[in-house]
């Protein structure tokens, strides 16, 4: 049995879960893959240099060889170790570093009992769809995002005209700071920021939030996953920034921006003790008062 390691960095005050949980995992005979970059982190940092089978780069990793990739840190690590297991179906594991986590949702106090988990294969995983973005009909370098793809104003002052259409129909132009189409995935994201829906991983939709448009009619818009959206956005100052996932530059306004579900499919580990409401509740504190506590 082989797992993958990819983080970007640790605090101090997390290393030692991190040696437990490589210790633990070694004692069981479980061959162990590190992401060169985090590696060379523990090394130079920390002078941690455990007995890694093999160093991994950008080659990415293969389903015959992996089993679990395990993302140590937050959910931005967790977004980034997407680039590594794309179109293999190696299925990912977040274990929480940080601070709030919705797809690094394993705490330190936990991983005793994920090892456990993942080691007798007592783990089911849930399939996450993938946004696919096309510029004037050209796919960029990175085409693929896992919580959203926003379209954001370059310059303080001006607002946006985003002209939107949902499969070649005309929905609405929105004037805003930007507008952010989400996966149900990137619903906890920078769409609830925003004051879009909360949807579950389980529904097949996209979502369009505006983000501070100056018609308050303008509400965010759900749309099946199936649904084809076209973009094209005029500015004063000529451009704007793209960002997909924590990847952002600036393009040029009067290009046309395809947005629509990509055929690869991210698959994410979860435990039999947990599910996605009692993320929400637990992570957004839902009904933290004494009177609906547990008895």
């Amino acid at each position: 049995m082989t797992f993958a390691i990819f983080g970007k960095n640790i605090d101090e005050e997390f290393l030692s879960h991190l040696k437990s949980l490589v210790g633990n995992l070694q004692k069981r005979e479980i061959d162990l893959f590190c992401e060169e970059g985090f590696a060379n982190l523990l090394q130079e940092k920390y002078n941690y240099s455990p007995a890694f089978q093999h160093i991994f780069g950008k080659e990415g990793l293969k389903r015959e060889e992996v089993e679990i990739l395990l993302s140590i840190g937050g959910d931005g690590t967790f977004l980034d170790s997407v680039e590594y297991v794309k179109n293999s179906g190696v299925p990912i594991l977040g274990i929480n570093s940080g601070r709030l986590g919705f797809l690094a949702h394993v705490s330190p106090d936990e991983m005793v009992k994920m090892v456990e988990y993942i080691t007798t294969q007592d783990y089911t995983t849930e399939t996450r769809d993938l946004l696919q973005l096309q510029v004037d009909d050209h796919m960029l370098h990175f085409d693929y995002a896992l919580n959203e793809i926003g379209l954001l104003k370059a310059a303080t002052s001006s607002l946006l005209n985003i002209h939107a259409y949902i499969g070649g129909v005309y929905l609405t132009t929105y004037w805003a700071d930007g507008l952010i189409v989400a996966t149900p995935t990137g619903s906890t994201a920078y769409s609830l920021s925003g004051g879009g829906p909360i949807v579950s991983p389980d529904c097949k939709n996209l979502i369009l939030t505006p983000i501070c448009p100056h018609n308050l009619s303008i509400r965010p818009l759900i749309v099946p996953n199936d649904a084809k959206i076209t973009l094209q956005v005029e500015s004063r100052s000529g451009d704007f920034v793209l960002s997909m996932d924590s990847r952002m530059q600036k393009l040029s306004d009067r290009k046309r921006l395809t947005i629509c579900t990509h055929q690869s499919k991210i698959n994410v580990v979860t435990f039999p003790e947990h599910n996605y409401y009692e993320v929400l509740r637990n992570k957004l504190m839902w009904g933290e008062d004494v009177r609906n506590m547990k008895k």
